[in-house]
């Protein structure tokens, strides 16, 4: 017999979708257990009037300051991430400072350890100011940012998984960079605002 699907489990058997419809309006459908240890990881920034290498981190379930995750593999301003889930890369941006050097780094880290980046491969688009980005667990994707004098239109992605260049994924309707607002479902990314 089938236990039907409630908050307190065990949630076991075959359920119709009836079932399974009464169960959410009632606000009885049991609830994903949370992922263990979860943490939530930030690469870069400015500690005035220089970029930094800093990675730090967060156990998203508790309350409390940020830990030293570790080192990106070169200094840049606050950098656009995806993550898998187990893994964290971050985008190219640029040095930051005086001199804004252009970058086209990709970095990565696997986040249930902490530890130093490594280089993930490169990001085929040059690229200061923002980019955006969104991410499945399969695939990253980078749209738009600053190419050496002026905003660009590609849209790139990274397969997760396996370390490597970015590939041409298609084009956003205008080039922008520092892209304001980025949300991402596991099927769709969209990019809103920024500079063009």
């Amino acid at each position: 017999m089938a236990q039907f699907p409630n908050k307190t489990g065990p949630n076991s058997g075959v359920w119709t979708i009836e079932d399974v419809y009464n169960a959410r309006i009632s606000d009885n459908w049991p609830e994903a257990p949370p992922f263990p240890n979860a943490r939530g990881v930030f690469g870069g920034g400015y500690t005035f009037p220089l970029a930094t290498n800093t990675i730090d981190y967060v156990t998203i379930q508790t309350t409390g300051n940020a830990f030293d995750f570790g080192d990106l593999t070169q200094a840049r301003p606050p950098s656009v991430a995806m993550s898998s889930g187990t893994r964290a890369i971050f985008s190219s941006a640029d040095t930051g400072g005086p001199a804004f050097t252009q970058t086209n780094i990709l970095d990565f880290v696997t986040i249930a350890s902490a530890g130093n980046a490594t280089d993930f491969g490169d990001d085929f688009s040059v690229s200061a100011g923002t980019s955006g980005a969104a991410s499945s667990s399969t695939r990253g994707i980078l749209a738009g940012g600053y190419a050496p004098s002026r905003s660009t239109n590609t849209i790139r992605y990274i397969t997760m998984a396996s370390a490597g260049n970015t590939t041409d994924f298609g084009d956003l309707l205008v080039g922008r960079y520092q892209i304001t607002t980025t949300i991402n479902s596991p099927t769709r990314g969209v990019w809103a605002g920024g500079n063009t």
